[in-house]
């Protein structure tokens, strides 16, 4: 890993008027608890960058000694965490901090802002998943979310219009600004992309103390249905048996996802994609991409995937919350998303002002 360099935000002092809290109690958490825990850590912390690495924690570990307040103390844990470069390996501020002292919130985040992207076009994304019939030929569907509430949503539609799905011969799906969610949510879609068998990577899970007690508060999860139940029971089986290691619950390098038949329609499928595609819409493009069908348009994607099932951990300030990836994909190391992205099969320039047109064009020449 590079050499961190240390920016100016990350040392500037920030105003601690909000509630105290014990800073290097938290650091100590977040560093043990990372270490103990994230699926990445034993593939970011190596012998080549321990050495930068320890030295890095330890001067930000006297920070946290004399930090005095939950502001001044995030600046730190954020700046600790973001050595990962990982999205889904996260300290937040709680949201009844965030409420609390919203101003306060928006200049932390100011702080840790990206750098500013290439402007693009004053471009509205609908927020609503919808689906709208271009022409005889086309058809858009729009699907802003893949979060478990999206699915009920997601599935209605495809119900309510098989007959119509059945005679149209391209689609057009736009996942712009689709930070993801679960990959049970775009099941309905996969039928109809389907065009030849697709192969999938499994994930492993880290084994720790740690990650087998947060599973195993999981369970107690009144919500939580009987399919999962089966799941983490036979993970948390397997932590045990295999402590301070990798397990894999699925026993197998890959899957092969063969249907018994190819729908006639759609004959070509668009998939629209932006940098703030992310997470489990990752996953389906990297699912779709493997059609014959499939082409995707736009800019690379997030890259926010490689390692996920985060789990939340019980930080003791409460106005903190730190969120942990416990699993790891098995196409690493030789095939990484993170930080790079799904790069699309067309790439569209940001400034052109109607993407969607653009597809239609090349979907109906």
């Amino acid at each position: 890993m590079k050499k961190l360099l240390f920016c100016f935000i990350a040392f500037c002092p920030v105003n601690t008027f909000a509630q105290s809290c014990d800073c290097l109690v938290n650091f100590d958490y977040t560093t043990s608890h990372v270490a103990d825990s994230y699926s990445g850590y034993t593939d970011k912390v190596k012998s080549k960058n321990l050495k930068e690495f320890n030295s890095f924690t330890e001067r930000l570990r006297k920070r946290a000694a004399n930090a005095t307040g939950t502001d001044s103390c995030y600046v730190i844990l954020k700046t600790w965490i973001n050595y990962f470069k990982d999205q889904h390996l996260r300290v937040q501020l709680d949201w009844r901090y965030r409420k609390k002292y919203p101003e306060q919130v928006k200049r932390l985040n100011k702080l840790f802002a990206n750098k500013p992207a290439i402007p693009a076009p004053d471009e509205k994304l609908g927020n609503q998943t919808v689906i709208k019939q271009l022409n005889a030929n086309t058809i858009l569907l729009r699907l802003p979310s893949f979060e478990w509430n999206e699915k009920k949503i997601i599935d209605s539609l495809f119900k309510a219009n098989y007959k119509n799905f059945k005679k149209i011969p391209n689609w057009i799906i736009d996942v712009r600004d689709n930070g993801g969610g679960t990959d049970y949510a775009f099941s309905s879609l996969l039928p109809y992309i389907y065009a030849n068998p697709v192969h999938i990577k499994p994930d492993e899970y880290r084994s720790s103390k740690n990650n087998i007690a947060v599973l195993e508060s999981n369970l107690k999860d009144p919500d939580v249905s009987e399919d999962a139940k089966g799941f983490l029971n036979n993970l948390i089986n397997l932590m045990k048996l295999h402590p301070n290691q990798f397990v894999n619950p699925s026993g197998k390098e890959s899957f092969e996802i063969k249907l018994d038949s190819v729908y006639s329609f759609p004959q070509k499928v668009a998939i629209l994609i932006d940098r703030n595609s992310a997470s489990s819409t990752e996953s389906f493009l990297l699912i779709a991409m493997q059609s014959k069908k499939v082409k995707v348009y736009g800019e690379n994607s997030t890259g926010m995937l490689d390692y996920g099932s985060y789990q939340y951990f019980d930080i003791p300030c409460p106005d903190f919350n730190l969120v942990i990836p416990i699993a790891r994909s098995k196409r690493l190391p030789q095939h990484p998303i993170d930080n790079i992205g799904v790069t699309p099969n067309v790439k569209i320039k940001t400034t052109e002002k109607d993407k969607i047109g653009f597809i239609q064009k090349k979907l109906e020449q």
